[in-house]
């Protein structure tokens, strides 16, 4: 946000203060990157989320060093252009919060969607075409021919609260998606969902906390 990394807590955009972490010294999102030891990052671009002005120059900054999923705020196909402008594979999430209608995710091929849940509730400007309730927004998406989801419970991001109910009865019918599980996600949550067989994790607070036994840089 702002050309900075930052701490979510909850959704609540307007307290999000600029990331501290045991990676870098600063909260420049290009050096946080860099020293993370992952390949494939996950980036929630809240200039795009919030205000339809996505950091063009930053993700491809970030694009150059690691391999991206990127949420820029999709709400229609003009949005999808945007990010032609990065020059770089990334993969493109499609997040329930920003989209309008349902029609836009046959504008991407194979995307990533979130499932933006907040106080147990999916949010979605495409309502009443998608479900308020996770599970049955979940099918409703299937349906559609999506196949990898993000399913992020935004109220606990930031929090290390873990995981909930809404999110075991998706694993329950999941079938052959691919699922990622964001939100409030603790060391434990991670081994405990790979049994589960979940595709992956987003992981925040706890990585930049210094939880996950990662050497730290600072």
């Amino acid at each position: 946000m702002d050309g900075k990394a930052v701490a979510g807590k909850s959704g609540k955009r307007e307290e999000y203060r600029e990331l501290e972490t045991v990676f870098a010294c600063s909260s420049d999102p290009v050096e946080i990157a860099g020293n993370l030891p992952f390949d494939r990052l996950y980036v929630a671009d809240l200039d795009g989320i919030m205000r339809g002005t996505p950091d063009i120059k930053t993700l491809g900054k970030l694009a150059r060093i690691k391999r991206l999923m990127v949420d820029i705020g999709i709400e229609g196909s003009e949005d999808i252009e945007k990010l032609q402008n990065i020059g770089c594979d990334i993969d493109i999430i499609i997040g329930t919060e920003t989209l309008k209608d349902i029609e836009t995710l046959g504008c991407v091929k194979d995307p990533i969607v979130s499932i933006d849940i907040k106080d147990g509730r999916v949010i979605s400007r495409a309502l009443p075409e998608l479900p308020e309730t996770p599970v049955e927004a979940f099918k409703a998406l299937r349906k559609e021919g999506i196949t990898r989801f993000i399913i992020l419970n935004i109220s606990a991001v930031g929090t290390l609260s873990g995981t909930d109910s809404a999110l075991d009865k998706i694993l329950k019918i999941k079938e052959n998606s691919k699922i990622i599980v964001g939100g409030g996600l603790r060391k434990e949550d991670i081994e405990r969902l790979k049994i589960k067989g979940v595709s992956g994790a987003l992981v925040g607070t706890a990585l930049h906390k210094g939880f996950l036994g990662f050497p730290r840089i600072i």
